[in-house]
């Protein structure tokens, strides 16, 4: 099976979804799938040029654009609460 490819995007594309990618691919990690998935980071800017290279777009910032793969929201990393429910979210729609 093919890694799923998660792009991980924030305000700038810097430090909040570096910060963000890493708690999810912890979680990864801590359920058996680090060897399942990988991660891009960029700013939300950058998601219409860059998504359609990926499986699934996490983003920490408001998004208006239509995208070619689902989006969810991801500030519960950020914040550090609801993490599960997100993460769960995350599994299903990669089919893992």
């Amino acid at each position: 099976m093919a890694k799923k490819r998660i792009l991980v995007a924030c305000g700038t594309g810097i430090a909040t979804s570096v910060a963000v990618a890493n708690k999810i691919k912890n979680l990864f990690e801590d359920k058996g799938y680090g060897d399942k998935v990988e991660f891009g980071t960029c700013a939300v800017a950058e998601l219409h040029a860059k998504a359609h290279k990926y499986d699934l777009v996490v983003t920490t910032a408001h998004n208006s654009k239509e995208l070619p793969v689902p989006v969810i929201m991801g500030v519960a990393f950020l914040i550090g609460r609801g993490t599960e429910p997100v993460f769960k979210q995350i599994m299903d729609t990669l089919g893992l």
